[in-house]
């Protein structure tokens, strides 16, 4: 039996799609098709059965899947047993992180990660898009706010601070925020605005008082958070933004925080994979490197 064709096809089935798989393995469309068509040949049966838009796996191909992946495993566990050298941790890596979180947060764990494992290749792409894991065969997604779809694996990463904040030259404008029933007219708000983050509402509490909820209209909607800080340090309206991204500014003076008393509720980043009772090592290895980068910076 040819095991690559084995690992072509649990990556079909992973990815939902030839095309997907085949952008996943390096590999064109018709080779994977080929190697699968070879596969089911040698076996006697038809594992999936094809439409122009989904692959449907047949009886004998779930089955064929769930041994496949054991077999994979086995193979997995028996490399470490003959070395524990991190050279066997090898092979790509599909992954889609948010824009912001991606670029100034988890790069330098993820380019240590990549330092530590050379033989671990990675797809990495920074989008705030909403996402299908199982259909694009994504490995590893960070979901900011709620997590949805109850058949995915969530692991919590960590939890960001918000922060009310505006320019200096937008409050010389309109006036100065002392008290949260200042937040009325003429102010006006920036809103980040995406398929990919659940954010909750605008809300201020105080201590264990009742929270005061922030309703103003919008004066732009915007679906990253830079453009959201931008326009906020361009003087175009009050923010809420993750504390991380903004303190800089406050120390440049170029935004201001507002209500510092007053806490916003916290947002959670968390890492989500499909539900798999298997999986490839390098992808373990990675979910578990960047838990303990966290949990020890929090440490710190």
């Amino acid at each position: 039996m040819d095991l690559n064709a084995v690992t072509i096809f649990t990556q079909v089935v992973d990815c939902g799609s030839f095309t997907h798989a085949a952008e996943a393995l390096n590999m064109t469309k018709s080779t994977v098709s080929r190697k699968l068509a070879d596969l089911e040949q040698y076996l006697g049966v038809r594992l999936v059965t094809r439409s122009t838009r989904s692959l449907v796996l047949t009886p004998e191909g779930e089955r064929f899947y769930q041994s496949s992946l054991q077999m994979q495993e086995i193979m997995n566990k028996a490399e470490l047993e003959v070395s524990a050298n991190q050279d066997l941790i090898r092979g790509p890596l599909n992954v889609v992180f948010p824009v912001e979180l991606g670029q100034q947060v988890l790069a330098k764990y993820i380019h240590s990660f990549l330092l530590e494992y050379p033989n671990v290749t990675m797809n990495l792409e920074l989008s705030n898009r909403e996402v299908d894991i199982i259909g694009e065969g994504i490995d590893l997604y960070a979901q900011i706010g709620e997590l949805v779809d109850s058949s995915l694996v969530s692991r919590h990463l960590t939890t960001s601070e918000r922060v009310l904040v505006a320019s200096p030259s937008y409050l010389e404008q309109l006036g100065s925020i002392e008290t949260p029933k200042d937040l009325k007219a003429p102010f006006r708000i920036i809103e980040v605005i995406n398929k990919a983050a659940r954010l909750p509402k605008w809300e201020l509490k105080l201590s264990e008082d009742e929270p005061e909820l922030i309703q103003l209209p919008s004066q732009l909607k915007v679906n990253t958070i830079t453009a959201c800080l931008n326009a906020c340090v361009d003087g175009l309206g009050l923010a809420v933004l993750p504390e991380f991204i903004c303190k800089e500014h406050f120390i440049s003076g170029r935004l201001i925080h507002l209500l510092p008393e007053y806490d916003i509720p916290q947002i959670s980043v968390s890492l989500v994979y499909a539900n798999r009772q298997l999986m490839p090592k390098r992808k373990k290895v990675f979910i578990d490197y960047l838990l303990t980068a966290f949990l020890s910076e929090q440490n710190k």
